[in-house]
């Protein structure tokens, strides 16, 4: 008796399976692949539709091939998921590949910009100094400073005493030394 209630509600939550599953295909259901495959733009598009199509088929015909009793380990159903599965994680894989090279990409391009600005003092850095802002040479450099003198600055600098060296003589050495003779 405990066996056939749990029966009746396994059958009532299949029941509630095939019905959400019904609704969730109808709009697959209602379009042909060919109006699917039309609207997509990229290969890439294309193989996610065959992929998504060919898997919700096979996993049906293997949840009806399960349901009827038959082993489904050496069923040739088997051998068509996981061809299934390999071809979307062969998708996948791709993607992901192409997603880190145009990021490694952009984030290259970033770092030469970056170098560039800090090597040519460009502006746009925000990275970059204020000295480094400007040009490294410009008129500024190149500007001489001249300086004029008035007469009147001249006279009072020859006026000016002069250093006439140590004032008094120097006595000569005598010759034969300090020692006087006997």
């Amino acid at each position: 008796m405990e066996n056939l209630e749990n029966i009746k509600g396994f059958v009532r939550s299949l029941e509630h399976s095939v019905e959400d599953l019904s609704e969730a295909l109808e709009p697959v259901l209602n379009t042909s692949i060919e109006e699917m495959i039309a609207e997509c733009t990229t290969p890439q598009q294309k193989v996610k539709v065959y992929n998504s199509y060919l898997y919700c088929v096979i996993s049906i015909l293997f949840a009806y091939i399960k349901s009827l009793g038959v082993n489904t380990d050496d069923h040739p159903v088997m051998n068509e998921l996981t061809r299934i599965k390999q071809s979307m994680k062969a998708l996948k894989d791709a993607e992901e590949s192409l997603q880190k090279k145009s990021e490694n990409a952009k984030e290259s391009k970033d770092q030469a910009k970056e170098f560039l600005q800090r090597a040519l003092g460009t502006t746009g850095g925000a990275a970059a100094p204020d000295s480094m802002k400007s040009p490294a040479i410009s008129k500024v450099n190149f500007q001489g400073t001249h300086t004029k003198f008035t007469d009147d600055e001249h006279k009072t600098s020859s006026t000016a005493t002069s250093y006439k060296g140590p004032s008094g003589k120097v006595a000569k050495p005598r010759k034969g030394g300090s020692k006087s003779s006997k």
